[in-house]
């Protein structure tokens, strides 16, 4: 089976490289779980991260980010979230994938279709697709055919029952939902924002989202506001061939 590591939601800030103040929690969190898939996943053909790859307003940790990503031992996919950039992302990472100005590309592994959704919205911390970026993922779906299909995206389109987060999912989802329900091969959706472990079905199709390698949102089914919760970042290891999709959550301990 093949094997690619899941990541999101770092919000990574700058630093201060000019004092000698340590590094925040954000980045301890984040590189303990890069040391761990060092020791424990050098195997893995490839790394995804769905977006909040820097928090609001710190285009320069996309440089730190980039430096953290080369010492590993695999390739990078990159997404964009709400609170990312895309001009200072690209300017970061001048090779990733665009498609028509949009944070958007797809890999094949083995005789499995990888897609990567661009879902920032123009402005608001909701998802939006575009009739671009749909049109774009029909014309991806088309040419993976009866091939499984692994879309990931950094807006969940679903609600996970957690109304402080559903309010900031990705809006106006029909599109993609029209798209999924054309669907009868496998296909797997993957969503970050959430900072939660959930799964479940949508559109006729499996969905996982996946918690923070940084910090946790409560599972708070009245809250009108986000709550954070002390619970330990951590990533997903995802084990596929053209029959199966696993889905593994590990944990992080901070006190590691």
């Amino acid at each position: 089976m093949h094997k690619v590591l899941w990541l999101t939601d770092p919000h990574l800030i700058e630093l201060d490289e000019t004092t000698s103040q340590p590094p925040t929690e954000a980045w301890q969190r984040f590189r303990l779980c890069l040391d761990e898939i060092r020791r424990e996943h050098a195997d893995a053909e490839l790394i995804v991260l769905t977006g909040d790859l820097v928090q609001l307003s710190n285009p320069g940790a996309y440089g730190l980010l980039r430096e953290e990503l080369e010492r590993l031992p695999m390739p990078y996919r990159l997404l964009v979230g709400n609170h990312d950039d895309r001009a200072a992302l690209h300017g970061a990472f001048p090779d990733i994938p665009m498609a028509g100005g949009f944070v958007q590309g797809s890999d094949d592994i083995g005789e499995t279709r990888l897609i990567y959704l661009d879902t920032l919205a123009s402005e608001g911390h909701h998802g939006e697709l575009c009739p671009y970026r749909l049109d774009w993922l029909a014309e991806q779906l088309v040419a993976a055919s009866a091939r499984s299909v692994l879309i990931f995206l950094h807006h969940p389109p679903m609600e996970i029952g957690v109304p402080a987060l559903d309010r900031l999912r990705l809006l106006e989802s029909e599109g993609l939902s029209d798209l999924l329900q054309l669907r009868r091969a496998p296909t797997h959706l993957f969503c970050g924002h959430v900072h939660r472990n959930v799964s479940g079905r949508w559109s006729g199709h499996p969905f996982a989202t996946l918690k923070s390698t940084n910090t946790q949102f409560a599972f708070d089914m009245q809250a009108s506001r986000l709550i954070r919760c002390d619970e330990d970042p951590g990533y997903g290891v995802l084990l596929f061939d053209d029959e199966r999709v696993i889905v593994n959550y590990v944990d992080i301990s901070i006190d590691r």
